[in-house]
């Protein structure tokens, strides 16, 4: 904890500042990363319920096209689920996950991006 102290003291000399006010800019730098990350969470999820929708509504009238027969290519419907609906979905969801935690506890974050850059990581 000394090394984050010593580097914060650094980064606000260098900065010509007080070192509570560094810290008070990386939380709410944190916070902030917190409500983007959950926006953009949130436009994934949506874009994976819109293209669910969307091939919903076309393996439907495909079914119909072809008088109710599902003899039908399923390779295509599974590939767009897969690459249209679960990877964004999925994307989304670890988004806003991590945004959520970052607007519940910014101080760790905080923290966190201190302990890295003074890693090296």
């Amino acid at each position: 904890m000394d090394k984050a102290m010593e580097y914060i003291d650094k980064l606000a000399a260098k900065l010509g500042v007080a070192a509570e006010h560094v810290y008070g800019v990386l939380v709410k730098q944190a916070f902030a990363n917190g409500v983007t990350d959950s926006i953009i969470g949130f436009v994934f999820l949506m874009i994976a319920v819109i293209a669910g929708v969307i091939i919903t509504k076309v393996t439907v009238k495909s079914y119909e096209k072809s008088h109710c027969s599902w003899d039908f290519e399923w390779f295509p419907v599974v590939l767009a689920v897969c690459f249209l609906v679960v990877t964004p979905g999925g994307f989304g969801i670890y988004a806003i996950t991590e945004g959520i935690k970052a607007l519940i506890n910014p101080e760790y974050y905080a923290i966190k991006e201190i302990l890295d850059t003074i890693g090296g990581k």
